[in-house]
C-alpha cells in the first residue's frame, strides 16, 4: 500500500487563488485538475478519493501532491501549466 501524501500547509492567498482556479472553470482543464487536487489534499482527503473526485488514478494524484510540496508553491510561476495565471 502507497504512503499517505497530503499536501503542505497552504496559506489564505493561495488558497484564493485556487478556489478562484477551480470555479472560474475555463482555459487549461489540466490545471483546473491540478488545483483541485491540491484544494482537497489541503482538506485532508485520501489520495484515492481525490483521483476518484477528479477522475485520474490514485499515483497521479500522488505525483502532483509531491511535486506541489517539493516546489514550495502551489502554483509554480513561469513554468508548467499553471505560470500563466499568476499576474506579473
Amino acid at each position: 500500500m502507497a504512503d499517505r501524501v497530503q499536501v503542505r500547509k497552504i496559506d489564505n492567498d493561495e488558497g484564493r487563488r485556487l478556489l478562484r482556479i477551480v470555479r472560474r472553470g475555463s482555459g487549461s482543464v489540466v490545471t483546473w485538475r491540478r488545483a483541485h487536487m491540491v484544494m482537497l489534499s489541503a482538506q485532508k482527503m485520501p489520495a484515492a478519493k481525490i483521483a476518484e473526485v477528479t477522475f485520474t488514478s490514485p499515483d497521479r494524484v500522488r505525483d502532483v501532491i509531491h511535486n506541489v510540496n517539493a516546489d514550495g508553491a502551489v502554483i509554480p510561476r513561469g513554468r508548467g501549466a499553471w505560470g500563466h495565471l499568476l499576474p506579473e
